[in-house]
């Protein structure tokens, strides 16, 4: 059973407190790793800028280097303890904001903040200066860093035992305060500055109770039951490694004994195991500064132990502020303060720095703000060092709440405001990019409706031109073409005859003259086709003209480039059809088969038609009986004709008749040789349009005409076709990436409103901690 139950319940209080905030910090820690994911993959987090400064998204982003510490302190009544987010005061801000593109100042962030400065320029913000994902990079750089501080905050919260920086400027005595606080000249100090490592002093309990220094060149792998991570130093070599062997080890571990006697120190005092660490000076150098701005989120305690001659310098200034974002209440020790003659005057200049610095801090100035000489100490007793000791082991020992968890819980909230207030202003600027975009969308539709009527018009048009102007080709040629063939013979009679000794040479002209009759005719056919085909390309290019003004309209529209390669497309299309036209319409040589092997025979030159011969001579029988019926009446040349036959007697009534016979037979060859030119005229004539016909010569020309005339026109059909499909498919991808923006801007709207009441309710949670009940 315990002896002093009072402790039992502070210590059960203590422990669920820090198993509360442990779980916390882990939330908050997802929170941060949540958000950088989405920064990275889905929605860049929209960081505020200063009014004035528009967000560049174009251009270089300049070289620029992060400062190790935030250098501007957020309004502390924010930043406190007990403070809690005004929920109403963020929605006024979001609703009076959205309009106008602003949220928030980078003022209005302190752990999350991005502070770019130029270095020749300490008051300047070069952020408007940076890319859009310039800034998200960076933002993702500082989420990484406070992940990083959580999972420190994190082991600090988890680790039992409390762990005391002793900071400052150089040469404030930061030695000599701890020497005095252990009652033991462990650490060296001098006139001149010397700490180059970090010393941890710990009490020799945790090394088997002896008294040893180890000298650690790799801090984390040192195990002190190892001796293979540490080597062992004696005191009398410990002021050389300290001022100039900093390169070798990385820190020392000083187990020590408190000297003070029968006194519990603040090393071994039987509530929990304290180290003291001290560190090298503020602007030692720019290296050790950087690692002293690190170290101190390991630490639970700050002690910046102040020069009484000096006050706070600008490097002191920089580490309280950065601090203050994680301790509220930072101890603070002034040094040397005997060597001050007017002390009143010093004291008051010291403490309106700190309420600059430190508001909480100079709030409990009486317990955290103490004016000694560590001289004095290690030299005698001295009222003001035990008070500020006293001071000291309460706030580590007692007040462990504040002096271990608060700082934790501080950042934790400072952390999780920042995410409130960002994830409002992401849920403005996702609800102005669907404003936006919305807005673009329905701007856009009505060009896009006419484009696509537009296309709709443009290709039906074109196809009936396509359409039209082959039928009008193929029902010419039918035609013209079978005309001709009905009508050869008008050709042939062109050709003059030079009598029955050249009538063979005669009939090759004949010919002749039907082969080239029949090849001007197809030229013909040919040449109204090419000019169909040329007002077909005219109606074409009115076509494509309203098309291009339809894209110079395009306020979107393809670059100079694109357009350059468009038209290139354009010509060659155009010349290759002029290139299928100019070879395939030209003039044939043979325009028939048949035609090139035709041979004259005997039948091309008699006429065996009887019908035909037998009509000629019945017009000449009945031209000589028009004749003798003209001169007399018919009985009086019949009976003239009877007289005549019994005048001569039968014999030579016969003979007359043989007579009259042989005359009429050479009256008929005399006619068919007199016809020859006609019956050759006739026969080639017929002969040829038969051979025609036979191979379907109207036909073939006029669907070979169709065919070169689409295989003309169509390139150009294809090319408006093309063009209009361009036109159309970038409008309809355009309007895609709106839409997916949309829905990404609609998600990250949702996200970050879901955030922002995760956080809030994480925040709440957080605050709760510091109540004196178990949950």
């Amino acid at each position: 059973m315990s002896l002093n139950p009072d402790h039992d319940v502070q210590q059960r209080v203590f422990a669920d407190k820090c198993r509360r905030l442990h779980s916390h910090l882990r939330g908050t820690k997802a929170l941060l790793r949540e958000i950088g994911d989405c920064n990275r993959t889905k929605w860049p987090v929209h960081y505020p800028l200063a009014q004035g400064a528009p967000l560049r998204r174009t251009g270089s982003a300049h070289s620029l280097a992060t400062p190790p510490a935030d250098t501007q302190m957020p309004p502390a009544v924010r930043h406190a303890l007990t403070s809690a987010l005004d929920d109403s005061r963020l929605a006024s801000s979001l609703s009076s904001n959205v309009g106008e593109g602003r949220l928030l100042e980078p003022g209005d962030l302190s752990v999350l903040r991005l502070d770019l400065r130029l270095s020749n320029r300490p008051d300047s913000d070069v952020m408007g200066s940076l890319e859009e994902s310039s800034i998200a990079r960076l933002f993702d750089e500082r989420l990484a860093q406070c992940e990083g501080h959580v999972d420190k905050l994190i082991a600090r919260v988890a680790d039992k035992a409390s762990k005391i920086l002793v900071t400052g400027d150089l040469n404030a005595g930061k030695s000599t305060l701890i020497n005095a606080l252990v009652r033991n000249e462990i650490l060296p100090f001098d006139q001149q500055p010397c700490t180059m490592l970090f010393c941890e002093v710990l009490d020799a309990s945790l090394n088997e109770g002896a008294e040893e220094i180890h000298a650690v060149p790799r801090i984390d792998a040192y195990d002190r039951r190892d001796p293979a991570t540490f080597v062992v130093v004696h005191a009398a070599d410990l002021e050389d490694i300290v001022a100039e062997n900093e390169e070798q080890y990385q820190q020392l571990k000083i187990y020590t004994r408190d000297r003070r006697g029968s006194q519990p120190s603040l090393l071994h005092n039987g509530v929990v195991d304290v180290a003291l660490i001290d560190s090298p000076g503020l602007n030692r150098d720019s290296l050790k500064t950087t690692q002293l701005f690190a170290r101190q989120e390991e630490i639970d305690v700050v002690v910046f132990v102040v020069n009484a001659e000096n006050h706070f310098t600008l490097s002191g200034q920089d580490f309280l502020l950065t601090a203050g974002n994680e301790k509220a209440h930072i101890f603070i020790v002034v040094n040397r303060f005997d060597a001050i003659r007017r002390k009143d005057r010093c004291e008051r200049m010291i403490l309106d720095q700190i309420r600059e610095l430190s508001p909480l801090t100079y709030e409990e100035r009486d317990d955290l703000v103490h004016f000694v000489s560590a001289h004095e100490q290690l030299a005698g007793a001295s009222d003001a060092f035990a008070r500020m000791e006293k001071s000291l082991r309460k706030f580590t020992l007692e007040q462990r709440f504040k002096s271990k968890l608060a700082p934790a819980q501080r950042y934790a909230a400072n952390v999780l405001a920042d995410i409130q207030f960002l994830a409002a202003e992401n849920v403005a600027a996702a609800t102005r990019r669907i404003q936006e975009i919305n807005a673009v969308l329905r701007e856009g539709m009505p060009r896009y409706e006419a484009l696509l009527h537009e296309r709709s018009e443009s290709v039906r048009c074109a196809d009936a031109v396509l359409d039209t102007s082959c039928l009008e080709v193929r029902r010419h040629t039918a035609t013209h073409l079978t005309n001709t063939a009905l009508h050869l013979q008008d050709a042939a009679e062109k050709v003059p005859y030079p009598g029955l000794l050249s009538l063979w040479t005669y009939a090759e002209n004949v010919l002749l003259a039907i082969v080239r009759h029949l090849e001007h005719e197809v030229a013909e056919c040919d040449r109204f086709a090419s000019f169909t085909i040329h007002h077909a390309r005219t109606q074409l290019d009115d076509l494509e003209r309203l098309r291009r003004r339809l894209d110079v309209a395009d306020p979107h529209s393809p670059s100079p480039a694109d357009a350059a390669e468009s038209d290139v497309a354009g010509a060659a299309a155009a010349e290759n059809a002029s290139s299928v036209s100019a070879s395939q319409l030209a003039t044939v040589g043979s325009i028939s088969n048949a035609l090139d092997t035709v041979q004259l025979d005997l039948a091309d030159f008699v006429d065996l038609d009887f019908a035909h011969n037998w009509a000629a001579l019945t017009s000449i029988s009945a031209s000589a009986s028009l004749s003798l019926l003209a001169t007399r009446s018919m009985a009086s040349n019949v009976l003239g004709l009877l007289r005549l036959s019994s005048t001569v007697g039968a014999t030579t009534g016969r003979r007359l008749l043989v007579a009259a016979a042989a005359l009429v037979g050479v009256g008929t060859v005399f006619y068919v040789v007199s016809d020859m030119d006609a019956t050759v005229r006739r026969k080639l004539s017929l002969r040829v349009a038969l051979m025609l016909d036979d191979e379907g010569f109207v036909h073939h020309h006029a669907e070979r005409l169709a065919t070169e005339t689409t295989r003309a026109v169509r390139p150009f059909v294809w090319h408006l076709q093309h063009t209009f499909q361009r036109m159309v498919e970038a409008e309809e991808h355009r309007r895609a990436d709106h839409l997916r923006s949309r829905r990404s801007a609609q998600d990250s709207q949702i996200y970050f409103d879901e955030l922002r009441i995760k956080a809030r309710d994480l925040a709440g949670a957080v605050r709760a901690v510091s109540s004196g009940t178990m949950c």
